[in-house]
């Protein structure tokens, strides 16, 4: 699996939990773009926990 798609997937994981227990909504114009933004910042991240 890529880091790409595990971090897409913890984040999709995330939304949904707070959906779930926090009873928290996301719309899903919001959840797109959330998603959008993590992958194109998943690299970033990488460097900075290094």
């Amino acid at each position: 699996m890529k880091v790409h798609d595990f971090a897409y997937q913890v984040a999709q994981r995330t939304i949904a939990l707070l959906e779930e227990k926090q009873h928290y909504k996301v719309s899903e114009e919001n959840k797109k773009e959330i998603l959008r933004l993590l992958q194109d910042e998943v690299d970033d991240l990488l460097d900075k926990s290094l």
